[in-house]
């Protein structure tokens, strides 16, 4: 075994499926005439851009990628030397020589950012906030730009959705309408409002480009349930550090949160709070090992977990088996439900040192 064999497999694997990151960009794609680009932000959402973009790039119709900030948008321009490039977060003075020389579109937020971007000759895209109140320009900012003189190449005009997981919220034809007007005033540049969920408001949504993010990985924006085609592409396994016996009374992890109820077997991990998903474990969580669901028990502690395996359908349980963390089994929903945060959070939370792992046929 060479050192860099041994050092993976001293880690928590992440799986991730290329394959059906691909068929939910179809499914999605698949919803409209319109174009569909990939939103890759935050490590394609925790699961490793510089694999997922490439593939996306080269086994789809995706040529366009959205990334928050400019460091992601250098990193995917060293990967993907073709694709055009949106950044969310804006234009910022220092930056601006990079944007021209990598060839990345900034998507312009405010005022001053249309004064540092203006006569560049390169393309641009604007944000016109519609309700949401974060980046883009506000409804006075937006009058007084159209009553302005400005030598901008915009390519691109968008906006963002305030609760589109939600199909009747009032606030999507609000929305809607406000766009619209926008974008009739700037005929000739592609318009784009839709994420995961507002694809699936209708084809009034989706005008030139739509952006989906999380559902491109599986995850659920807070639709009642995953579309169809929609399939969660990752796993997270962990190994097996070491299995205990433990007598009746005797405690597990800080603080003694659990205390064995009978002569006790116990398996522990190696995943923990620096590992992202495991933060919540404190609560009811589960695992999924040898065909079977066990109960994670007593405190998380920063690099390990402990399994009840008491039961004798663990009995054939070793420190050879791995434990299914997140995956088929131990579904992103079946975690949401036992805690406090959502797929965002889950899936952008895990953490950095697993062995990742890509399958993606030839």
């Amino acid at each position: 075994m060479t050192v860099a064999d041994v050092l993976n497999d001293a880690s928590a694997q992440l799986h991730v499926d290329l394959e059906t990151i691909i068929d939910n960009y179809n499914t999605l794609n698949a919803q409209s005439n319109a174009a569909c680009a990939a939103v890759v932000k935050a490590d394609a959402y925790g699961l490793g851009m510089e694999k997922i973009a490439p593939a996306l790039f080269h086994h789809t119709e995706c040529n366009t990628f959205f990334v928050a900030n400019l460091v992601e948008a250098v990193k995917l321009r060293s990967i993907l030397k073709g694709a055009k490039i949106y950044v969310f977060n804006g234009l910022f003075e220092d930056h601006v020589d990079i944007y021209l020389k990598q060839n990345i579109t900034p998507i312009l937020n405010d005022p001053n950012q249309i004064q540092l971007w203006n006569n560049k000759n390169q393309p641009c895209g604007i944000h016109f906030d519609t309700g949401i109140n974060r980046l883009g320009f506000s409804d006075k900012q937006t009058e007084e730009f159209f009553n302005s003189k400005h030598n901008l190449n915009i390519d691109l005009v968008l906006s963002h959705f305030i609760q589109s997981e939600i199909p009747n919220h009032p606030s999507n034809e609000i929305q809607l309408d406000q766009f619209m007007r926008v974008r009739y005033q700037l005929p000739n540049a592609k318009a784009s409002l839709c994420n995961s969920a507002g694809i699936y408001l209708g084809e009034d949504y989706h005008f030139d480009l739509l952006r989906p993010g999380i559902m491109l990985y599986g995850g659920n924006p807070g639709l009642p349930k995953r579309p169809v085609g929609i399939t969660q592409a990752f796993e997270i396994k962990a190994k097996i550090l070491q299995i205990r016996e433990l007598e009746v009374g005797m405690s597990v992890g800080y603080n003694s949160l659990w205390t064995a109820p009978e002569k006790s077997r116990i398996a522990i991990l190696n995943v923990g709070y620096a590992d992202g998903t495991l933060k919540t474990s404190d609560r009811n969580s589960f695992v999924y090992i040898d065909g079977h669901i066990a109960k994670v028990v007593g405190k998380t502690s920063m690099d390990m977990i402990a399994i009840d395996i008491t039961d004798a359908k663990f009995d054939k349980v070793t420190v050879n088996n791995f434990v299914e963390i997140l995956g088929s089994n131990i579904t992103l929903e079946m975690v949401a439900e036992n805690s406090t945060l959502g797929h965002y959070e889950l899936m952008t939370g895990i953490g950095r040192r697993y062995n990742k792992i890509y399958n993606l046929r030839a």
